[in-house]
């Protein structure tokens, strides 16, 4: 089995794999840097609750460097991978970090997405929606690691809720180095966890979708393009990009 098959079946099977020192070091360390005067002014500026609960805050990043890399965002193998779960054409729509600071508590156990039917919010299906997550940072068991339920995508929605509720289901923390890219499906329920360090643990989130999906123009606005990164892109950035609004900025 290749590599790509194996990644694409353990996210089918498992709900989510974990490509190892995958992203260049040096282009991690350059977005933790340029992220910290970000995460600084947000939480100076913050007049409402956090949107992710107590101390956890959900950030979009704008696509300009050092925070677009070619490295992120035009790697065979991922997008071998996303090919192989979502088909043609699929396309990004989310590109934010997920930030907690020292104090917050356990996330609820929650998926990241509604029922595609809603009047058939048990239905089974193959996955619709992959989210891709990479950390600044090493992800220590101090630093509020992601903790996910194995299969749990496969349950339907009801009988993963009586299993949590039951504590018939177990969670496992994530610990991920600077380079690490773990690739997911969203329906997998998962938590976060409490960070108990001073060192803001942040973490991208990108969401890729079919090509006949929509979440509506909200997301899109949030995430600036320079018409100098857009015309240095790939034709495959571009068409994976196609729903960003780039803008005439130099």
């Amino acid at each position: 089995m290749s590599d790509i098959a194996a990644y694409a079946q353990s996210i089918r099977e498992e709900g989510f794999c974990i490509l190892r020192n995958h992203f260049p070091k040096e282009a991690i360390a350059a977005c933790r840097i340029a992220f910290a005067p970000i995460l600084s002014s947000y939480v100076a500026n913050l007049q409402e609750p956090p949107n992710r609960g107590p101390n956890r805050h959900y950030i979009p990043l704008p696509l300009v460097p050092p925070f677009y890399h070619p490295a992120f965002f035009d790697d065979d193998i991922i997008h071998a991978v996303l090919e192989t779960l979502l088909g043609q054409n699929y396309a990004m729509v989310q590109y934010a970090t997920d930030t907690p600071l020292k104090g917050l508590v356990y996330q609820d156990v929650h998926t990241d997405l509604p029922p595609l039917f809603y009047e058939e919010s048990d239905h089974l299906h193959p996955a619709h929606v992959i989210a891709i997550n990479f950390p600044f940072l090493d992800v220590t068991p101090e630093r509020g690691p992601f903790e996910m339920a194995r299969a749990t995508h496969f349950l339907p929605r009801s009988e993963a809720l009586r299993r949590v509720k039951a504590n018939d289901v177990s969670f496992e923390p994530l610990l991920m180095s600077a380079g690490d890219v773990l690739i997911r499906d969203p329906r997998c329920l998962h938590r976060g966890t409490p960070n108990t360090t001073d060192t803001p643990r942040g973490v991208v989130v990108m969401g890729m979708q079919r090509s006949w999906m929509w979440r509506g123009e909200e997301l899109l606005d949030q995430n600036p393009i320079t018409q100098t990164v857009w015309d240095g892109l790939s034709e495959r950035e571009k068409r994976c990009l196609r729903h960003f609004r780039h803008r005439h900025l130099r």
